[in-house]
């Protein structure tokens, strides 16, 4: 059997080395010469940060869409088809289309050729459809703007002290000096960007980097502006329902504009990255704990 191939990269001088398997997304740390650890990512210690109201708000658009699809074409619905709308979201999550993904794609190629990578000579045309245009040019706009010069991209960061690794999406240099950022392929900016942010910007100083003076989220839509609304409205009709069936009076809350890019300055406040790396730091203890307490993997031993 091939053995899975994988990234080396050196940091502390050579103190640390990191093996990093692209096909499974594992890190594997040595230091100082001792046998290589698999160590956790950033992503993943985040992950453990309560994300079920969003989900379950998103599992719910995506059953009542499949359930209302079966009574317009005037079908019987059996429980066959009521399993299969549970599983929807299963379904649809690995074959939606992701509109920000590909505009990513681009943007990664385009910083990859100004920093002179091999194999990222030429940069390919904009994809052709209206979102990847305004959203390309959009980023190119603040690009100019901020006079970004791009100093690396996909760094991989490790710290020493706190023992966390991950990959950095980019570090830059803008009118406001050297920037760690972050980009998201999503509908919104959730606030994880913080603790994801200053966590990568924390590891990369460490290891000798120059001192950040700032951080940005850089969000990529993953729909077109005809599926944000036809969501968005979606959303406000379950959310009268539900209120109407427990008796309540549903608030409709102002649909936020549609946004194909949108960057978000994260360090207007200079306290803000102290408070985003110390909720980060806890959500690494909330997860170590919890997988030393957790039923499933050590059974009564707990």
């Amino acid at each position: 059997m091939e053995e899975p191939k994988f990234i080396v990269s050196e940091l502390y001088k050579g103190r640390v080395k990191i093996k990093f398997y692209p096909k499974f997304h594992q890190y594997w740390v040595s230091v100082d010469g001792q046998p290589f650890k698999r160590k956790t990512g950033v992503t993943t210690i985040i992950g453990i940060k309560d994300k079920s109201k969003p989900l379950s708000v998103w599992q719910q658009q995506i059953t009542a869409d499949y359930l209302i699809n079966l009574i317009e074409q005037k079908k019987k619905i059996d429980i066959d088809m009521a399993l299969e709308a549970v599983v929807q979201c299963d379904v649809q999550r690995e074959e939606a289309a992701d509109i920000g993904k590909e505009i990513h794609e681009w943007i990664e190629f385009y910083i990859k050729n100004k920093l002179k990578i091999p194999g990222f000579e030429n940069v390919p045309n904009i994809p052709k459809f209206p979102e990847a245009i305004t959203g390309i040019n959009s980023f190119l706009e603040w690009e100019k703007k901020h006079k970004i010069k791009f100093i690396s991209t996909e760094q991989i960061v490790y710290s020493l002290e706190h023992d966390f690794v991950g990959i950095e999406d980019f570090v830059m240099e803008s009118a406001k000096g050297l920037n760690d950022g972050d980009f998201k392929s999503s509908n919104g900016l959730y606030n994880s960007v913080r603790m994801q942010t200053a966590a990568y910007a924390k590891a990369r100083m460490e290891a000798g980097g120059k001192k950040s003076k700032g951080r940005w989220a850089v969000r990529l839509s993953k729909h077109s502006e005809e599926e944000y609304i036809k969501k968005e409205e979606r959303k406000r009709e379950i959310r009268r329902a539900i209120a109407r069936i427990k008796g309540q009076v549903a608030k409709d809350y102002p649909m936020k504009p549609y946004q194909v890019f949108e960057a978000k300055f994260l360090d207007d406040d200079k306290s803000f990255f102290k408070r985003d790396f110390e909720a980060f730091l806890h959500c690494k203890a909330f997860r170590g704990w919890d997988l030393e307490t957790d039923q499933f993997y050590k059974g009564d031993n707990w």
